[in-house]
């Protein structure tokens, strides 16, 4: 059996934008000969089966020493706060504590507390999905990394869903009514959505960021922050009564257009 050798490798396909584009496997020396180029270019070889996520046999470059000490040596660490990606992840788990909380108040039928939490929720979703990652970070993204228009346009869909399931279940706390299928598909698609943005999108992302570029990002989040005017929850028993009146005046018209209009089939009838 051959022994196995960790290989540090930078995908050359000009279009490669998955997490494969750089990074390290292990392979048996055996296959790695089988895969590498029959000496045509040195240091490189095909990739192995499933390593491509696109699905493909990808041409794979092996970095050298004196390529990673150099790749590392010109790198510019970025601070915390200074990094764009950091903050939204950060501002991830913000979000995944306040769906925890809606859990809470959810096992409790908490009709009022939901009412108070949802539309907190709703705030921190469109300021932080629908401002910042919408219209500071994404278009930049789109003139840095190739194809990012279509993985944009997933995360945006993604984005839409979320806050349309959302709001159905909020339309219906009006009513008085606690939908669980409503908020539980809320919860689940919004925690599977952060998965991928941090475990995926995210780290995708950050690859292409530099020093100059994160401010700039991080300037356009803040003023998106400071311009940003959450909605309040209004009273939920007013608009329940509202509603209701509403309902009904509609069904007093529809009852006088119902009798008006048997009243001219009953005149026609006489002539």
């Amino acid at each position: 059996m051959s022994k196995m050798v960790e290989v540090k490798y930078r995908c050359m396909h000009p279009s490669c934008v998955v997490n494969c584009r750089e990074g390290i496997i292990g392979i048996e020396e055996g296959l790695l000969n089988e895969l590498s180029s029959n000496g045509k270019e040195e240091g490189l070889f095909r990739s192995p089966h499933g390593i491509c996520r696109l699905g493909f046999s990808q041409t794979f470059k092996i970095l050298s020493k004196a390529e990673i000490d150099e790749e590392a040596s010109g790198e510019v660490e970025i601070l915390p706060e200074n990094n764009p990606i950091a903050v939204l992840v950060a501002e991830h788990k913000l979000i995944l504590k306040k769906l925890a909380l809606i859990e809470e108040q959810l096992a409790k039928r908490d009709i009022d507390a939901l009412w108070i939490s949802t539309v907190d929720l709703e705030n921190e979703l469109n300021l932080h999905s629908g401002k910042k990652e919408e219209e500071v970070v994404m278009p930049a993204l789109c003139s840095l990394m190739p194809l990012a228009e279509t993985l944009v346009a997933i995360i945006k869909e993604d984005h839409r869903e979320i806050l349309s399931i959302l709001h159905a279940f909020r339309d219906a706390l009006i009513e008085g009514s606690i939908i669980d299928g409503l908020i539980k598909s809320t919860i689940v698609s919004l925690k599977s959505h952060i998965r991928k943005e941090d475990n995926e999108f995210f780290e995708l992302v950050d690859k292409h960021l530099h020093e100059d570029i994160c401010a700039s990002l991080i300037e356009g989040m803040k003023k998106i922050e400071a311009e940003f005017v959450p909605a309040l929850p209004g009273d939920r028993l007013r608009l329940t009564a509202e509603r209701r009146a509403s309902k009904a005046n509609r069904e007093h018209i529809d009852e006088a257009f119902k009798a008006l209009r048997e009243t001219q089939l009953d005149s026609c009838n006489c002539h």
